[in-house]
């Protein structure tokens, strides 16, 4: 038996240690690539930068997930964002937008498809992360292998994306990890075997197959640089060796900060870390090493000084306080209401209910008529649903606001609205005997949700512009903060809520190259919004801003407003 166990312990071992020298080499594998990138780069921008000289380049950092202040707040224990946002001797222009809004829902799909167009859900199409169309009676959502669906849609839809502004004016964009490419010259995906990697490099480090934050945001700096195996060619090094060629415009998405949030280590979880410390212990070890590559790349190349750098993410971040079952509403609901299932198809369903995460969205079909396309019934058929969402006490208990669509036929005489919502007043319904007249009577106007968010006016405006006639919802739930329905009761972090938290985040546009164009240093005292980018970027690319944008340019008229080099 002893000797059982000890082979046994001996053969563990082994593993331990394999697995051991595999990161190892991967780490040595990636600082090749790192080295070899420079060393290819400074030979090819050395044959062209000459002509190039002065013409800016814009380079677009976006970390995924960051909250708002991560880099503000921590600037000092980030000493390369310190160098690329003010400079070594710290005499650069930057400007510092810290209150940007994102675009509601605050979830990865919807607020990037509008940070990169300019334009709000409803006008992009893209209404969620996932939705039913009532039209095709088909569920919509945008995760797809070939990672062309949210292209598609835009495409479908007459959008222009900005790299397809970018080309309009004769010059060019890149993307490293973006899933939106529409318009760009070149662009660099991700793989199933890259995220194969990268759960795998997890599953060693973390013991989770989740894909490992840092492996990812390393081999994206890789392959903005030097590109993947079969992307050599749409990299940095390889359209300076083709092209002859800098791009105009670079996007590199680093997705790492989103996963390190969802699924934070567990010496992390542990000590019950808030959201800010996880994600500045993220900032501090992995991005801003990173950063440092990234400015020792592009100065051995000779290209930094025309660089300016928009530091930018497209959502927050928010701690879990509470998980609720994502099947919930479809247990609730069941009995009373027909729902999709292996027997039951969409267009035969009477409710189809959205995964989700900080709200629930409801769909309904007009049991009298049987047509999606027809509202629903108020009373016969949207109020049946609200009193089954409110006879469960798991949903009250995290329940902050229940809102129901409006239909024109549906005015009542006491009631006025045109902001397309009602909101239940829930607490007051459920103290009466539940009869059509109380429920009448407790339906208010959206504008009440001023008094009930902290963002209350942005949460109004975001729920009128979110959605198209075929993709709205007819009841949605809006949880408390913190609370999230879900599937993986493991999940630490997440988004999508209407709370400051996940809703407002940081830009810093900065670099050597901004000084031409907009000299000194600037803070913002308004807010702002992602969908701001697109001017922004066509700003300072000095191309004409798009017409028709939902979007402004908040770097006009800032020559006059400076603030000391001491900030």
């Amino acid at each position: 038996m002893k000797k059982e166990g000890v082979y046994h312990q001996s053969n563990k071992s082994k593993h331990v240690l394999n697995a051991h020298c595999w990161l190892k080499i991967l780490e040595k594998f990636h600082l090749a690539q790192v080295l070899l990138a420079a060393l290819i780069l400074s030979l090819l921008f050395f044959t062209i930068v000459n002509a190039e000289a002065g013409s800016p380049k814009i380079v677009i950092l976006e970390f995924h997930g960051m909250k708002g202040g991560v880099i503000d707040e921590n600037l000092k224990q980030l000493p390369n964002f310190q160098e690329l946002i003010k400079g070594s001797h710290n005499d650069q222009a930057y400007v510092h937008l810290p209150h940007v809004f994102t675009t509601i829902p605050a979830a990865s799909v919807p607020t990037m498809s509008s940070m990169y167009t300019g334009l709000l859900p409803w006008r992009t199409g893209i209404v969620s992360t996932i939705w039913f169309n009532r039209h095709t009676t088909k569920v919509r959502t945008m995760i797809s292998y070939s990672q062309e669906r949210i292209n598609r849609i835009l495409a479908s839809n007459g959008v222009k994306t900005l790299f397809d502004y970018i080309a309009e004016s004769g010059k060019n964009s890149m993307t490293t990890m973006l899933i939106i490419t529409k318009g760009a010259d070149w662009s660099i995906k991700s793989g199933v075997f890259f995220w194969g990697n990268s759960a795998l490099v997890g599953f060693f480090r973390n013991g989770q197959w989740i894909p490992d934050s840092s492996y990812v945001d390393q081999n994206t700096i890789s392959a903005f640089l030097t590109g993947h195996i079969l992307a050599y060619s749409k990299s940095l090094t390889g359209i300076l060796e083709y092209h002859h060629t800098i791009p105009d415009v670079m996007v590199v998405q680093l997705l790492g900060t989103d996963l390190f949030s969802h699924y934070p280590p567990r010496e992390l979880k542990e000590q019950n870390a808030s959201m800010d410390k996880i994600q500045k212990h993220y900032a501090q070890t992995v991005l801003d090493p990173l950063i440092g590559t990234l400015i020792s790349s592009l100065k051995k190349a000779g290209c930094y000084e025309d660089c300016i750098f928009i530091l930018v993410s497209e959502h927050g971040f928010t701690k879990i306080g509470k998980h609720i079952p994502d099947d919930t509403l479809d247990r609730t609901l069941k009995n009373c209401f027909k729902l999709p299932d292996q027997e039951t198809s969409n267009q035969q369903a009477e409710a189809v209910i959205m995964l989700g995460a900080s709200t629930k969205e409801i769909y309904l079909k007009n049991r009298q008529s049987g047509n999606w396309m027809d509202p629903p019934r108020l009373l016969a058929d949207v109020k049946p649903a609200v009193d089954l969402v409110l006879a469960n006490s798991d949903i009250q208990h995290c329940m902050n606001t229940l809102v129901i669509r409006q239909y024109p036929d549906e005015r009542h005489d006491f009631m006025e609205e045109n902001g397309h919502w009602w909101v239940l007043d829930w607490k007051t319904y459920q103290a009466t005997d539940k009869n059509d007249f109380s429920f009448l009577q407790a339906l208010r106007p959206l504008s009440v949700l001023e008094r009930r968010f902290e963002l209350g006016k942005y949460v109004v405006r975001g729920l009128r512009r979110q959605y198209t006639r075929e993709t709205a919802p007819d009841i949605k739930v809006i949880n408390k903060k913190g609370c999230y329905f879900e599937r993986d009761f493991d999940k630490y972090g997440h988004h999508g809520s209407y709370y400051p938290s996940d809703c407002i985040v940081s830009f810093w546009v900065a670099g050597p190259g901004l000084a031409r164009i907009l000299p000194g240093r600037h803070i913002l005292d308004h807010a702002a919004s992602t969908l701001d980018l697109v001017p922004i970027v066509a700003y300072l690319l000095g191309i004409p801003i798009p017409q028709g944008l939902d979007g402004n340019n908040p770097l006009e008229n800032l020559q006059s407003k400076r603030i000391g080099k001491s900030q």
